[in-house]
């Protein structure tokens, strides 16, 4: 039998999760108007934020009251908090900070039991306690009458978060499967692997350390997907520092490589081209081939970003060259497709155009979908450039089929841009809105800031060229506040240029 067939994968997990968030929706919409008493379970303070900040989108009027460390009675405290207010439903938060889990005698909750009548009589709307599991263990022993009035109980907590459990998990580290979770699965699938690092302790047991770092790694490259790249490197450099504790070299070139992938993203080339040597120092060392290719290629985007195109075309011949070596076709198609990167931003579309031709003959060969899909963007864009709109069409539209059957949201968002483009480069303003809006609505879905932010910077380009000035500041405004939020100098410079340049019209 298939050692997961009883395991639940990451996307199975993150659908309970979900299930119970659509089930919390829809008791708010029935209970409008009515008291009603709720039980919401979360153990990590950070969803318990993300998701109560998604329902207040929908749910405006929901009065959401922290509870002070110095309360006593939970009740009052409530009532004074609300008061004045027309609220459509009361979530009561941090009731932990005043229930600690080693107390044996709970006078606050003894108050809250004696006051369960009066809930009811003061608030017509639901109210709902979001607390950790342990606080609604205390709760249903010391508050019977209160809890017995419990009419809806929400989880949103896995049974896999603690570290013994997760020693189970076949799909930890299972980025492609981490990478097709929307972004709500994504906050899931966080507070689950973040949970488990926090029971295996600051110092993992050692039949716990690799467990560990595995974590690390998938939590790492999330919340890279969603935008939060001080999260990314924050944990990053905690595997880092316990690899260097153990002499695991050979991890921390990886972890430095994936620094470097982040400080090269945020605009930061100094720093990538630094961690990526640090890298390849390593790889060097223990004559690690395949991965010193993986360097030259990074180095060479960097430089592509620099706009040394000499230089990054080196770099990718020695990457092309080690790959030949070892007979990788995956690694050669790829190299091919970032020299074609190189000659098109030189201008020579004809051979970037022969570059991505036999990047796309390698990928069909080895029936790589994701492959082909890329290059048959790439040649759209080459295509474009050239002006010759209906072929750049046709090429964005077999690539975005292929991510579809793929189900890559990531490059299906991409590619809409990329027709949305064309129909902007038409004058068909409508359709270019169109297909900028459904990209908005798959970076959405993923938690993609920086694809939030680009569509929100074509949609400006939109509103500009419509002569609708205010529309245009809208969205550069908001994709400047993301670029900020992720630190992406270029772009943060570019936007801010695009607002200046609105003030003087």
């Amino acid at each position: 039998m298939d050692a997961r067939g009883d395991t639940p994968t990451p996307n199975e997990q993150a659908n309970l999760q979900s299930a119970e968030l659509a089930a919390l929706h829809r008791m708010l919409a029935a209970s409008e108007g009515t008291f009603s008493f709720s039980i919401a379970i979360c153990n990590s303070p950070a969803l318990r934020g993300y998701l109560i900040s998604k329902i207040r989108k929908k749910f405006t009027s929901i009065t959401v009251v922290e509870i002070d460390e110095k309360v006593t009675d939970i009740f009052d405290s409530v009532k004074r908090s609300v008061a004045g207010t027309n609220s459509s439903g009361i979530f009561i938060t941090k009731i932990e900070k005043i229930l600690p889990s080693d107390r044996k005698e709970h006078k606050v909750l003894k108050i809250l039991n004696m006051t369960r009548e009066a809930w009811q009589t003061h608030f017509p709307c639901p109210v709902v306690f979001w607390i950790p599991e342990y606080a609604a263990t205390l709760l249903s022993i010391h508050a019977r009458d209160l809890w017995s009035w419990v009419s809806h109980h929400f989880e949103f907590v896995s049974e896999r978060a603690t570290a013994s459990a997760g020693t189970l998990d076949v799909y930890a580290g299972d980025i492609m499967s981490a990478g097709r979770l929307d972004a709500d699965q994504k906050r899931f699938r966080i507070a689950e692997l973040e949970q488990r690092i926090e029971d295996a302790g600051d110092s993992p047991k050692p039949e716990l350390v690799q467990h560990v770092l595995t974590w690390l790694s998938e939590l790492a490259y999330i919340y890279k997907t969603i935008g939060d790249s001080e999260k990314a490197v924050k944990s990053i450099l905690k595997s880092l520092e316990i690899e260097e504790k153990l002499g695991r070299s050979e991890c921390m070139a990886n972890d430095y490589s994936n620094l470097g992938l982040i400080y090269r993203m945020r605009g930061d080339l100094d720093k990538a081209e630094q961690m990526h040597r640090k890298s390849m120092k390593i790889h060097e060392e223990f004559k690690h081939l395949e991965d010193m290719a993986s360097d030259y290629t990074n180095l060479g985007l960097v430089y592509q970003e620099r706009g040394d195109l000499d230089k990054a075309e080196q770099m990718h011949d020695k990457a092309l060259e080690m790959n030949k070596k070892l007979g990788r076709l995956v690694g050669m198609a790829g190299n091919y497709g970032n020299l074609g990167l190189v000659y098109q931003a030189r201008g020579d579309l004809d051979k970037a155009e022969q570059m991505h031709g036999k990047a796309l003959e390698m990928n069909e060969k080895l029936g790589w979908l994701e492959g082909m899909a890329s290059q048959y963007g790439n040649l759209g864009l080459i295509y474009q450039a050239r002006g010759d709109l209906e072929k750049a069409e046709q090429m964005h539209k077999k690539s975005l089929e292929l991510e579809g059957r793929l189900e890559r949201l990531e490059g299906m968002a991409s590619e809409y841009n990329n027709l949305g483009l064309i129909y902007q480069a038409r004058g068909d303003l409508d359709k270019a809105e169109q297909m900028h809006d459904k990209a908005l609505e798959m970076s959405e879905k993923l938690g993609r800031l920086k694809g939030i932010a680009n569509q929100y910077g074509n949609l400006g380009l939109i509103y500009r060229t419509r002569d609708d000035v205010e529309k245009a500041r809208e969205y550069w405004k908001k994709a400047l506040e993301i670029f900020k939020k992720i630190g992406m100098r270029p772009e943060i410079e570019k936007t801010q240029w695009l607002i200046d340049e609105l003030k003087e019209k």
